[in-house]
């Protein structure tokens, strides 16, 4: 006859409480995970679709979006009050429409916007801390606020001393609690457009100047020419009246006054006119003066602008289930607990027996 065996059974005569707990715990961590992973989903589509150059550290799941980003325009140089008067010739609308930009132009003009979010289980005192480290800096606080789950800090600091700053602020978490977005954007437009305006204000005033020269020269020559024929018939007059008065020497003293007086009205409305335009001509270089000292505002504060860089920092408490899931993503929670409780399950079989 030939041996036969039976088939031992898998599962134990008895099963632990451990074995069950972990059991549990697999199925309520798989079900916890299934449940946020749609949100951790549209989370990353959400920061991929993010413009400008961005910067990711650590998992881009655990960290919540925040409102960082960098303007496509930077208002703060493209925009300026207009000279001048809008009912006249002086009106001065800029700053123009940026131009585009030649290729073999390879300046550099980088506005750089940051933005950081941080995991916590001390936000009040991370925001302190973030707080110092601008300032530590020479930075500006430019918004502050704090709770124990929310701390936000908007702040500008200088250029020259961002590298350093960035380094020392990103060390005041691990990698895995931290998220960085930065952005930049070359404002070379906006400055070639600001030398354009340089280059057309000091046309325009140079073109008053040499105006206002003309018309100061032009009436002193006017007035030279009016005088010089005043004064002739003035000495003829007094030659005339000099000498016997005879029929003819009376009629060429009514021409010569008639002469000399229409001169004499020449001469008033030459000089009447001359402070009419002398005043337009001054107001034409006080309004080009007024332009050139804008263009020029508005070029320090473009330079101004891309030596400060500005940024935000969220802040978030984060929970020891969020802790964890930093450090084990995805479904490996669940599948240690699964994995040790078929661990159990075998311990089970060895110290009770199968059924």
């Amino acid at each position: 006859m030939e041996n036969q065996t039976t088939p031992r059974k898998f599962w134990p005569r008895h099963i632990s409480w451990l074995t069950i707990t972990f059991a549990v715990l697999a199925v309520i961590s798989f079900f916890m995970i299934s449940r946020l992973g749609t949100r951790y989903y549209d989370y990353a589509v959400t920061m991929g679709r993010g413009g400008g150059m961005m910067e990711y550290s650590g998992d881009t799941k655990a960290v919540p979006p925040t409102a960082v980003g960098a303007p496509m325009m930077d208002n703060a140089v493209s925009s300026a009050p207009s000279q001048g008067r809008p009912d006249s010739s002086l009106y001065y609308p800029y700053p123009y429409p940026n131009p585009e930009v030649p290729v073999t132009d390879t300046r550099e003009f980088l506005k750089m916007y940051y933005g950081a979010n941080m995991l916590t289980r001390d936000v009040q005192g991370l925001t302190r801390r973030v707080e110092t480290t601008v300032r530590g800096y020479n930075g500006r606080i430019d918004n502050q606020s704090s709770s124990p789950k929310y701390g936000y800090v908007s702040f500008a600091v200088p250029q020259g001393k961002f590298d350093a700053f960035r380094t020392e602020l990103e060390s005041l978490v691990g990698s895995r609690y931290l998220n960085v977005n930065i952005s930049s954007q070359n404002l070379l437009p906006q400055k070639i457009s600001i030398e354009e305006q340089q280059k057309q204000a000091d046309t325009n005033l140079a073109d008053y100047k040499t105006a206002r020269q003309k018309l100061v020269s032009a009436h002193t020559s006017t007035v030279t020419s009016l005088q010089s024929r005043i004064g002739a018939d003035t000495a003829q007059l007094t030659a005339l009246r000099s000498v016997t008065q005879t029929p003819e020497i009376l009629a060429q003293i009514q021409t010569v006054s008639a002469d000399l007086s229409s001169l004499q009205q020449q001469l008033a409305r030459e000089n009447a006119s001359y402070t009419a335009r002398l005043s337009e001509a001054d107001r034409n270089i006080k309004y080009a003066e007024d332009w050139v000292k804008g263009v020029q505002t508005q070029d320090q504060t473009l330079l101004d602008n891309v030596a400060t860089v500005t940024g935000t920092v969220s802040i978030q408490w984060i929970s020891v289930w969020d802790c964890v899931r930093l450090y084990l993503p995805g479904y490996w929670i669940p599948f240690i607990f699964a994995a040790l409780a078929f661990f159990s399950l075998l311990n089970d079989r060895r110290r009770f027996g199968t059924k």
